[in-house]
């Protein structure tokens, strides 16, 4: 063989192992439909879609804290609805009570146990739970928010998650509020209004005055409720647009990676059966090109 020969042979080597090697990679990417299978196949693309990655993961995170946040919002936004529904009811009661005049005692008590029945409603609505723990207790690790008598066992800070890129930690939502800003604070809460107004019917002999008292008191206990309330309802809203923002954030980013990673297999399958013709082709022109005893070599 002649160094004519040898050089000949050499090339066609390269060339086929070429084709070779381009014949596995597509066929790599048919069989796992991805285009980018280790870091040779595109240096670049492979530093990009491992940023997207990490982009799409926190995307993730936040989107998964926001949902956590519409998720207790929504308990809160349920448990406020039925506060007021009890308020607004004793309070009603107690005006029916302050209308109709001096009554016998039978009247007075039979109002009071209608009124214990809406304090323990409340003090149950008060301790409601979102996977285990007690919405209205502040980040206490606290079972309960209130015990039996409408005393509050909770902290005064509020839980909250991280939503969003920001200063500091980032941007966070609130989960909730502590009880108090629900409930009323000790003598001024509303367990205390209805206590002391259930005493007083109880007796059998409550005064207008007692009556007109708790009225005011009650009136002021709603007031704290629906300001609680409005703070959970914005609270919601916010939260529900951070939520779509995120979503539409994550969407892009992951259609990005995908246009990167997947494979277009009408492509792909174009281009094997290019790289196979041509590598037919090959073969084929190095068996007319140098000795056979090399093509069998080859």
């Amino acid at each position: 063989m002649g160094v004519a020969d040898i050089t000949l042979s050499q090339a066609i080597t390269q060339q086929l192992n070429q084709q070779e090697l381009s014949i596995a990679n597509l066929e790599e990417q048919m069989s796992s439909g991805r285009s980018l299978n280790k870091p040779s196949d595109n240096p670049a693309a492979v530093t990009q879609v491992l940023q997207l990655s990490s982009q799409a993961s926190q995307l993730s995170n936040w989107q998964a804290n926001a949902q956590t946040a519409a998720s207790w919002l929504g308990m809160g936004n349920n448990a406020l609805n039925s506060v007021l529904d009890d308020m607004q009811g004793a309070r009603t009661l107690i005006l029916q009570t302050l209308n109709q005049g001096t009554q016998n005692a039978t009247t007075y008590q039979a109002a009071a146990q209608q009124l214990q029945g809406i304090n323990a409603d409340l003090l149950s609505t008060a301790n409601t739970q979102y996977e285990g723990r007690p919405i209205f207790a502040g980040t206490s690790a606290s079972s309960q928010a209130y015990d039996a008598t409408g005393n509050y066992l909770g902290n005064s800070d509020t839980p909250n998650v991280v939503i969003g890129s920001g200063p500091g930690s980032g941007q966070t939502a609130a989960l909730s509020v502590p009880g108090p800003s629900v409930f009323g604070t000790g003598a001024a809460s509303v367990f205390n209004t209805l206590t002391t107004v259930i005493g007083q019917l109880g007796s059998g002999t409550p005064t207008a005055t007692q009556l007109d008292a708790a009225l005011t008191a009650l009136d002021a206990n709603i007031s704290t409720a629906e300001q609680a309330s409005a703070v959970l309802g914005n609270g919601s809203d916010q939260v529900a647009a951070v939520s779509a923002s995120l979503t539409t954030q994550l969407t892009s980013v992951q259609n990005t990676q995908a246009g990167l990673e997947d494979v277009n297999v009408a492509t792909v399958t174009t281009q094997l059966d290019s790289e196979m013709t041509n590598y037919q082709a090959a073969m084929w022109a190095a068996s007319q090109a140098i000795p056979e005893t090399l093509v069998h070599f080859l």
